[in-house]
């Protein structure tokens, strides 16, 4: 018998734990009186990139308050990504990050594991178009074997072709919760699926860290991946992960114009994938 869980955590991001012990959505697992444990994504749990990274990394910040959009001497500002967890974002205010501070892409957050759809996606793509910047996405994975690596691909594509995204549309694979040792060869058949879709432009994001011990670059491509690396003073003197498509630099980036309190998180884009 298969028991559904809706796993309630408000803002309590999940433990490391239960990622150690592949506890997570799409995994199904076998309990002392063999009910079959499926955890179920909602609004209330789903997470933003790099969320489960910041659990499991020390990430120190040059100032508590965040990076200012209008500093200088920065790496370059070319995309943000956003989900659920940032929000509206009006057209206009999509039209200030990019014609005061450069910005020339954003990524949406479309899903996270088999039930999860970020609901304020359609407005968020809108908007971002309609203010001519170039519009990605990613999902939030958990899956632990390559059948599922397929189905969550699956569930991906459903909402990007309702969306009607066409198929140069950039597509990432947000890796940072499952520890399983095949976790290169289940991202790799994530991306296939997407692939044999006729979305061919897949890229894997991840912490260094991850990139470094779980996930093999050698297999996925350098320039397939996307590595989060938050420096305490990042810089343009001091550009890592250059040999890969992009670098997340921050995580508290901020618009002066819409508030000190707004964080995004801002990468660098070396090979135009996403802006």
């Amino acid at each position: 018998m298969k028991k559904f869980v809706a796993l309630t955590l408000g803002t309590t991001l999940l433990s490391s734990a239960l990622l150690t012990q592949n506890m997570v959505h799409a995994a199904t697992t076998t309990g002392a009186q063999n009910i079959e444990t499926h955890m179920v994504i909602n609004q209330l749990n789903n997470h933003a990139m790099g969320d489960l990274i910041k659990q499991s990394t020390t990430v120190s910040f040059a100032d508590e308050s965040g990076i200012s959009a209008a500093e200088t001497g920065r790496p370059s500002k070319d995309f943000i990504d956003i989900s659920s967890n940032n929000g509206a974002i009006s057209k206009d205010e999509f039209q200030l990050m990019k014609d005061k501070y450069g910005i020339k892409g954003v990524i949406v957050k479309l899903t996270e594991a088999d039930s999860y759809r970020n609901p304020e996606a359609p407005a968020q793509i809108a908007n971002a178009k309609a203010a001519g910047l170039k519009v990605s996405v990613y999902h939030f994975s958990w899956f632990a074997n390559a059948e599922e690596a397929a189905e969550e691909a699956n569930y991906f594509l459903d909402y990007a072709k309702e969306l009607n995204l066409d198929q140069n549309t950039s597509f990432v694979n947000d890796y940072e919760s499952v520890t399983v040792p095949e976790s290169t060869e289940n991202s790799l058949a994530f991306a296939q699926t997407l692939k044999n879709a006729g979305y061919t432009n897949v890229y894997h994001y991840s912490s260094k860290n991850n990139f470094d011990a779980l996930l093999d670059m050698s297999k996925l491509g350098e320039k397939n991946c996307w590595v989060a690396q938050w420096p305490m003073d990042p810089s343009s003197d001091n550009l890592l992960n250059t040999n890969n498509a992009a670098w997340q630099w921050a995580s508290d980036l901020y618009f002066p114009e819409l508030g000190s309190a707004r964080h995004f998180d801002i990468s660098t884009d070396y090979l135009n994938a996403f802006s």
